[in-house]
C-alpha cells in the first residue's frame, strides 16, 4: 500500500529570521516575513524579510525610509495573508506593555513587487481590536477569526470585501472562544477549516465553515488505519493545499504540523517555554463524499535527512501544490528559532 509521507527540506537559517508570534505570506517564489517577538513581549522591528523558496533562505529586507509614514508599526500576534496580489496585515499587539493595536478600521496592504505599504480605511461591522487571531483568504476574500481582545477570547468570524473595504460579521464559530487557533482555506472545496486553539486549555476538534451557506459544522473526522487522531494543540501550522494529490481515493486538502501541546505552563505565556508537537498530519476528503473528512499521520519520507525540531508560535503558508513553508517559532528551551523549512506531502 502506498504511504502518505512528509518530505522535509531545509531552507537554512538567518539571524534576521529569529522570532515567534509573527506572520508569513507567500507571493510568487518568495515568502515575506513580518512582525513577531525575539524577546518576550517586545516586538521586533517593522522590517519585512524576504525568503527565496527556490533555495537561499534569506534574500533581502524591506524597511521604511526616515520620511516614510506609510509603514505599519512593529507588532506581535498579528495576521499576515496573501490575497488578490497583495499581502494584508491586521491587528496584533505593540510595545512592551503588549497593548492591543486599537485602530481596528485600518488594514495594511503590502504590494510585494513594489515593496511598499498602504494603510486602507475600512467600514462596516468592524472586528474589535485583538491579537493572536487567525486569517485565511478564500476566493479573494480575507476571513478573520477568533483571537484575544482586551479581555477574554473570541469565536467571531468576519469577512472583508476588498472591493468596498467593508467588513461583514458572519456566524460565530462553535464555542469556546479561543486564541492561537488556525483557520485554513481549502480552495478545492470552497470551505474553511479550523482545528484547536487555546481557551484556558488546549483544544482539538475540526470545524468547517461553508461561505455559501454561512454555516459552521463540527466534523467527526476519522483516522486512516485507526488509532488516535491529532492531539490537542494551539499556535500550530494548518495550511490548505490545492487538492491535486490523491491517496486511497481521497484528496489531500490540508496539512497540519507542530503546535503547543497539553501540559504547558499557561500562566507563563510569552515569558516561558511550553511543550510542543513535532508531528505532521494530512487532512483528507473523500472524493465520493464531499463532507467526509479524515486524518492520516504523515510518515517521514525516506529522502529526508533531517527534520525541524518541535515548536509552536511559528508562521506558515501555502508554497504551491502540496507544499507549505514553516518558519521560526518557539521551542521547549524557550528559544526563538531562525530556520525555515518546506514540507511537501508525497505518496511513496
Amino acid at each position: 500500500m502506498p504511504t502518505l509521507a512528509a518530505r522535509w527540506r531545509s531552507l537554512g537559517s538567518h539571524d534576521c529570521l529569529q522570532r515567534s508570534s509573527h506572520g508569513l505570506a507567500v507571493h510568487g517564489d518568495r515568502a515575506f516575513v513580518f512582525g513577531g517577538e525575539l524577546k518576550p513581549r517586545t516586538p521586533v522591528d517593522a522590517a519585512v524579510t524576504l525568503l527565496n523558496l527556490a533555495g537561499a533562505s534569506f534574500t533581502s529586507t524591506l524597511t521604511a525610509s526616515a520620511t516614510d509614514s506609510s509603514w505599519p508599526a512593529s507588532r506581535v500576534g498579528a495576521t499576515f495573508v496573501a490575497c488578490g496580489g497583495k499581502i494584508y496585515s491586521w491587528g496584533g499587539r505593540g510595545g512592551k506593555a503588549m497593548d492591543q493595536l486599537a485602530d481596528n478600521a485600518a488594514i495594511w496592504a503590502l504590494s510585494p513587487g513594489a515593496g511598499t505599504w498602504e494603510e486602507l480605511r475600512t467600514t462596516g461591522d468592524l472586528p474589535e481590536p485583538r491579537s493572536f487571531h487567525t486569517m485565511a483568504a478564500l476566493e479573494n476574500t480575507p476571513y478573520l477569526h477568533a483571537g484575544c481582545p482586551a479581555s477574554g477570547r473570541l469565536a467571531q468570524l468576519h469577512a472583508l470585501d476588498l472591493a468596498t473595504l467593508t467588513w461583514s460579521r458572519l456566524a460565530d464559530a462553535p464555542e469556546p472562544g479561543r486564541g492561537g487557533t488556525v483557520l485554513a482555506a481549502l480552495p478545492s472545496t470552497g470551505k474553511l477549516v479550523r482545528f484547536g486553539g487555546f481557551a484556558g486549555r488546549e483544544l482539538d476538534g475540526l470545524d468547517v465553515f461553508d461561505p455559501a451557506s454561512g454555516t459552521w459544522t463540527s466534523v467527526e473526522a476519522g483516522v486512516e488505519g485507526g488509532g488516535e487522531g491529532p492531539a490537542k494543540r494551539s499556535v500550530q501550522s494548518l495550511v490548505g493545499l490545492d487538492g491535486s494529490l490523491e491517496w486511497e481515493g481521497k484528496k489531500v486538502v490540508a496539512v497540519m504540523s507542530m503546535g503547543e501541546r497539553e501540559g504547558a505552563p499557561a500562566e507563563l505565556g510569552h515569558d516561558g517555554a511550553g511543550f510542543f508537537h513535532s508531528d505532521a498530519w494530512a487532512l483528507l476528503l473523500d472524493s465520493a463524499s464531499p463532507s467526509s473528512y479524515s486524518w492520516a499521520p504523515l510518515a517521514l519520507s525516506f529522502t529526508s535527512s533531517e527534520t525541524p525540531e518541535a515548536r509552536g508560535w511559528l508562521a506558515s503558508a501555502h508554497a504551491g501544490g502540496n507544499t507549505v513553508i514553516l518558519q521560526g517559532g518557539l521551542n521547549a528551551q524557550n528559544e526563538r528559532l531562525k530556520d525555515a523549512w518546506l514540507l511537501e506531502v508525497v505518496v511513496e
